[in-house]
């Protein structure tokens, strides 16, 4: 017997959805309690749950264009995977939520019909898939299994708009229970209001203003700025070594394109395809030059705005 239940049809993207969304964990809300999103952090998942995230970041301009393109690219992927497999799929519009464990719910793209197997479609020309599934999307797909009660999913990935790649996974009660814990301990500390893991993104984007005030540092922050002086020291020491080496083989290999005999490694010193680069603001500025004043005063104020300055970290040293 199944051990998942179906909540009502809600319209991906809606109010509605993200609200459902934000009464649970999802599969994408454990890919970053994990640290493997590229887009989210624990932090930014905390606030979400929290409601403490304007509507705007959950949805803004560049998270929805990428939404949308997502949803019409998987009709294109769902094609495809027919053909490849000869197996139809159905499309889900439902989230789905564990029996046994209400918080933890997800959405799916697809099934196949006829058998117990999820599909989740992706489209990246990203080179993470080079070398198999990547830990993310397998843990997407492990939570979506475990909260589904489903024994396997199949993965069908675009990549560079015209290669499918294809991978399966089974069910793994183990996983699965390692996944409720780490999700779990995530539910306690987000009811004790944390600690929760940052990224140097997430925290510009919950604090984006300053207020004035200071803070004392303590041992800990103490530890952390020294620490990041170091490291950015190493950081520069590495960089000038890099140029010294560069700067060394480029100078031996000369007007030669390519270096060979250096064991499972390419050398290559070659000049890039020539590229076309239209000087905007040189025609603006023309153009504007053959105005009257008022015209010129008019049209520059039609196309001016303000951009919200962003808050500059400068960590640098006093004394020594």
């Amino acid at each position: 017997m199944s051990r998942a239940k179906q909540s009502k049809a809600i319209l991906d993207l809606t109010p509605e959805w993200f609200a459902a969304r934000r009464l649970g964990i999802t599969s994408t809300d454990v890919v970053a309690i994990l640290g493997l999103s590229r887009y989210k952090s624990e932090g930014d998942v905390a606030r979400d749950k929290l409601g403490t995230v304007p509507d705007d970041f959950i949805a803004d301009d560049a998270s929805a264009r990428r939404m949308r393109i997502g949803t019409a690219v998987q009709d294109v992927v769902r094609a495809e995977e027919e053909i490849e497999h000869g197996v139809k799929l159905r499309r889900v519009r439902r989230l789905v939520t564990s029996a046994l464990h209400p918080w933890a719910i997800t959405s799916l793209d697809y099934e196949r019909v006829g058998e117990r197997t999820i599909v989740e479609v992706k489209s990246s020309s990203s080179r993470e898939w080079d070398d198999g599934l990547p830990e993310r999307v397998e843990a997407q797909v492990r939570w979506q299994m475990g909260v589904a009660d489903y024994p396997r999913a199949h993965v069908a990935a675009l990549r560079y708009g015209n290669q499918l790649a294809c991978f399966d996974v089974e069910h793994d009660e183990t996983i699965w229970a390692n996944l409720l814990l780490v999700a779990e301990n995530f539910r306690e500390r987000l009811a004790a209001g944390g600690p929760f893991d940052e990224t140097k993104q997430s925290a510009r984007r919950a604090w984006p203003f300053s207020d004035g005030t200071t803070l004392p540092a303590d041992d800990d922050l103490i530890e952390a700025v020294r620490d990041l002086l170091q490291v950015r020291e190493a950081v520069k020491a590495y960089e000038d070594r890099e140029d010294k080496l560069v700067a060394a083989i480029t100078t031996k290999m000369g007007p030669a394109e390519e270096l060979v005999g250096v064991p499972g490694v390419r050398v290559t010193w070659r000049r890039a395809a020539d590229s076309t680069q239209t000087e905007w603001k040189l025609i603006a500025e023309g153009l504007l030059a053959k105005l009257t004043d008022d015209e010129r005063e008019a049209l520059v104020s039609i196309q001016t705005s303000t951009r919200p300055g962003s808050r500059r970290f400068i960590v640098k040293e006093t004394q020594r």
